[in-house]
């Protein structure tokens, strides 16, 4: 009886290869499976589950696993049913994948839609996985489906970028391919033509559409009581005449040159001094404060073990400035999971697991780098070097660099005011 509930499936096979075309030999195997009576199911072997039960799992299933199922169930099942499961199957998946995708269109380098959209994905907590794709000014983008889709990296929304776009039919083959894959798309067009005609093709084609650049150009344009430029990249060229690039730029050298305590003889030259024990962030911190806020910034790392060095100490005229120096600080817990994840990755454990333990005696630890009563006494002594020496501590747990960077800043700003002036 089920080899005859099987057979009634022409159309739900014409269906599928229509559909998915690449999947055809897989189709085939499985509906073979379940043409044949007393072969284990795709469910994994066993009975397969009730009409009633497919019905309730189809959101969480294929559309040929829905009709693989159905098929098993014998004479009960139609072939009207089995296509209606497949339908509403089908309808569900293709609604899944089409919210998930967000376009990206850019005349230039695409920098601004990246930040304005991962700092928009973080307020629905939603992470975006990412591809991109550069075209001359006069190329069009392949719009047949030649690139994988699908979530990146298990994320929940999937972004592609589209930067130098700079023509009337590149945006066309973006938007038409958007259309397809139900995507929405944001762009920042600097040509006022162009924009308009980004903005008129995806009402025409009912792409929900959002331009990041072009209002705040209009109200500029009305404030100012001139047209805009319209000349994509401009302001990359134009940063690059500024004096703030070059003190920019000496200031990443700068803080390079005095990362992870190297070159401590700088310390007196630094506009911030950035302690702390391992694993708090201190190079990245020092790296954003320099190249976004043109600070020139050393580090020095904080070790149990180890006294910190002596330039650092030195708060006589000439020396450091203890309030040029922030030490950051961490919650425990939060620091042992770094630690941890760093011992991992770095395949520490696996490496101590191999030695014979008679060389350390039973059940004892090579590394205290992750213990927990050793990380304490880590911070302790962080903060007590902090107190005595007069240091501003900021404490980094959930906070993000770029946080932790302007706060810094508008301390130094307090303190020293036009002694240290931000970029930003």
């Amino acid at each position: 009886m089920r080899s005859s509930a099987a057979l009634s499936l022409p159309s739900l096979l014409l269906k599928f290869f229509l559909s998915a075309p690449d999947c055809r030999s897989t189709g085939f195997v499985l509906l073979r499976r379940a043409a044949t009576p007393g072969t284990p199911s795709a469910w994994g072997g066993g009975e397969a589950p009730s009409r009633s039960s497919a019905a309730r799992s189809a959101r969480r299933r294929s559309p040929l696993t829905v009709a693989t199922a159905a098929a098993e169930e014998g004479p009960s099942s139609s072939a009207a049913a089995i296509g209606d499961e497949w339908d509403r199957a089908m309808e569900e998946a293709a609604s899944k994948q089409k919210s998930s995708a967000v376009f990206l269109i850019s005349d230039s380098t695409g920098v601004t839609l990246k930040a304005v959209l991962q700092k928009s994905l973080a307020q629905f907590q939603a992470c975006g996985g990412e591809e991109t794709a550069s075209w001359g000014r006069n190329a069009v983008p392949p719009c047949e489906g030649d690139e994988e889709e699908g979530d990146v990296g298990g994320c929940e929304v999937q972004t592609r970028m589209f930067n130098f776009v700079r023509s009337e039919a590149a945006v066309a083959a973006i938007v038409k391919k958007a259309s397809e894959r139900g995507a929405m798309i944001m762009y920042t067009m600097a040509d006022p033509v162009l924009s308009q005609q980004t903005s008129r093709m995806c009402e025409l084609s009912g792409v929900p559409a959002t331009d990041l650049l072009g209002p705040t150009l209009n109200q500029l344009s009305d404030l100012l009581g001139r047209a805009p430029a319209g000349v994509p990249g401009l302001a990359n060229r134009h940063a690059a005449l500024q004096d703030s690039y070059f003190r920019r730029i000496e200031a990443v050298e700068f803080t390079l040159k005095a990362d992870d305590g190297r070159s401590p003889w700088l310390l007196k030259d630094a506009d911030a001094v950035i302690v702390g024990v391992s694993r708090t962030g201190k190079t990245p911190l020092s790296v954003v404060l320099s190249q976004t806020m043109g600070l020139r910034v050393a580090n020095v790392p904080l070790v149990l073990e180890c006294p910190p060095p002596k330039e650092l100490l030195d708060s006589e005229p000439g020396g450091v400035d203890p309030k040029r120096v922030f030490c950051l600080t961490i919650n425990p817990n939060e620091l042992k999971r770094i630690r941890t994840t760093r011992l991992e990755r770095r395949n520490v454990k696996e490496m101590e697991e191999k030695f014979d333990k008679s060389l350390t005696g039973e059940g004892e630890r090579r590394s205290n780098y992750a213990d927990r009563n050793y990380l304490l006494r880590d911070l302790k002594s962080a903060r007590a070097l902090a107190v005595s020496n007069g240091w501003t501590e900021i404490d980094v747990t959930g906070r993000a660099v770029e946080e932790t960077a302007s706060l810094i800043s508008e301390i130094l700003n307090e303190r020293f005011m036009g002694d240290t002036a931000p970029l930003y």
